[in-house]
């Protein structure tokens, strides 16, 4: 079994709460002025996607006043609800004193004790940023250890700044806010990467189904760093054995903050990109891939170079679109909503998934259905039952736009329309290479980079 390792609490948090202590209501929960015009939608947001709890255990942790723990005991077996704040929990019992089925408990979330295997769904909302780094991983190995398996865990977190942006006329925090405004990638690193040991020898891990924004505060504050996550607790499938416990905080206190500062350099700033021209000229000559005003999804693997992608912005302005656009790697998720960020284009959204088969569940579980897909490197490196599920999110008159890179342009034809055709009826398959030669080139030359040779194909 793993040792145990024992996290010593930083007082700096609960001295901060404790400001907030003689007001236990929406405003100190969100610590914010505008709080009751926020906080509705910023529930609906918050609560949306969460598997139903209908006859399951919770545990609210950090749960304020019980502005959440009201939804789950609607529905919920048994509802644990804990907050620090004891003036928080007081308020939290007399607004859920109605239900039967809600403990209520004054602990922090570091010392707090759950049996092993007891729950179903673990609730944290804006609680890992009020924890140093060696108390965020021992919290996260708790959940590991607290839930069943299949067991989720909801996390959502101001990354990289306030949850108000740059805002300060509404926020209620003071100038010696303690808070850490991580990245988002660290968290996600984390959370993915983790593993636990139970009593019996199996190895589990947390798997992350999705990572998106918070709509509500792009709306009011044109900050898309407000993101939540929705994890689930699954057998490691390789059974690697977890790494110890300073090697986890060595990588997320330094190693995943250093790889991100290096991707920031290279894409902070970036406008405009060398694929640009080859999707812009694809959809010029077929307008019924993107008509005004429609709703494209479109998916960024990266696994040819950080500069290997779709540059959604930039076709949201060109085209009068809207976009949701899939990230599959943490680094450059974090530059997407950087870039978000600055340019506070409404149109434009960013996911993190892991893969395309679960952007893809999250979406038919939305019941979604795009006008048209636009990727880099779908074909090859998606595999075909995941391709299968695609047209799942898309309209009947659907367009696909792809740009494939091909190690032969002649056989790699084929073999894409194969794998198309199956769902998709291929209208032209074109050879790009020398477009797409020109461009990167002129993309890394003024970035003094090496060029990397591309021979590239447009699929529609």
């Amino acid at each position: 079994m793993a040792a145990v390792t024992t996290v010593k609490r930083d007082d700096t948090y609960k001295h901060f709460w404790d400001r907030y202590s003689d007001r236990p209501d929406i405003g100190s929960m969100m610590l914010n002025k505008n709080a009751d015009e926020l906080e509705e939608s910023d529930r609906f947001d918050v609560l949306d996607s969460l598997p139903d709890v209908t006859g399951k255990d919770v545990v609210d942790i950090g749960a304020g006043i019980g502005r959440f723990t009201s939804v789950f005991a609607e529905k919920a077996r048994h509802v644990v609800s804990t907050d620090f704040i004891e003036s928080f929990i007081l308020k939290n019992r007399e607004r859920n004193a109605h239900f039967n089925n809600i403990t209520f408990k004054v602990a922090d979330a570091i010392h707090l004790e759950l049996p092993s295997s007891s729950v179903d769904l673990v609730f944290t909302n804006w609680l890992l940023m009020y924890l140093s780094d060696s108390e965020t991983l021992q919290f996260l190995l708790n959940v590991l250890r607290w839930l069943r398996p299949d067991g989720y865990v909801k996390l959502r977190e101001s990354c990289s700044q306030p949850s108000t942006g740059r805002s300060t006329n509404v926020t209620l925090h003071s100038d010696a806010n303690p808070t850490s405004y991580r990245f988002e990638s660290i968290y996600i690193e984390l959370v993915q990467n983790l593993r636990y040991r139970c009593p019996e020898g199996k190895i589990w891990r947390l798997d992350i189904q999705w990572s998106c924004s918070v709509p509500t505060y792009i709306k009011h504050f044109g900050n898309w760093r407000q993101v939540h996550w929705l994890a689930k607790k699954v057998l490691a499938e390789d059974q690697q054995a977890p790494l110890a416990y300073d090697q986890y905080l060595q990588l997320f206190s330094h190693d995943w903050q250093d790889e991100q500062r290096e991707i920031d350099m290279k894409l902070d700033g970036e406008r405009s990109n060398w694929s640009d021209s080859v999707f812009n000229d694809a959809i010029l000559a077929n307008s019924a891939i993107v008509p005004k005003n429609s709703t494209i999804i479109s998916y960024n693997p990266r696994r040819l170079a950080y500069h290997c992608h779709i540059n959604a912005h930039l076709l949201a302005e060109r085209f009068t679109c809207n976009i949701w656009n899939v990230e599959t790697n943490p680094y450059y998720y974090r530059t997407s909503l950087t870039k978000s960020t600055e340019l506070k284009d409404n149109r434009v959204r960013f996911g993190w998934n892991e893969n395309l088969a679960l952007a893809i569940k999250y979406w038919g579980d939305h019941e979604a259905a795009f006008h048209s897909f636009l990727a880099t490197e779908l074909l090859s490196t998606t595999d075909e039952a995941t391709m299968d599920q695609l047209p799942k999110i898309l309209n009947n008159d659907s367009h696909l736009l792809l740009l494939e890179p091909a190690d032969n342009v002649e056989q790699d034809s084929l073999r894409f329309k194969k794998i198309l055709e199956k769902n998709f009826k291929v209208v032209s398959i074109s050879e790009v290479t020398e477009q797409v030669h020109a461009h990167i080139k002129e993309y890394l030359k003024n970035r003094k980079e090496v060029f990397f040779i591309y021979t590239g194909l447009i699929v529609a």
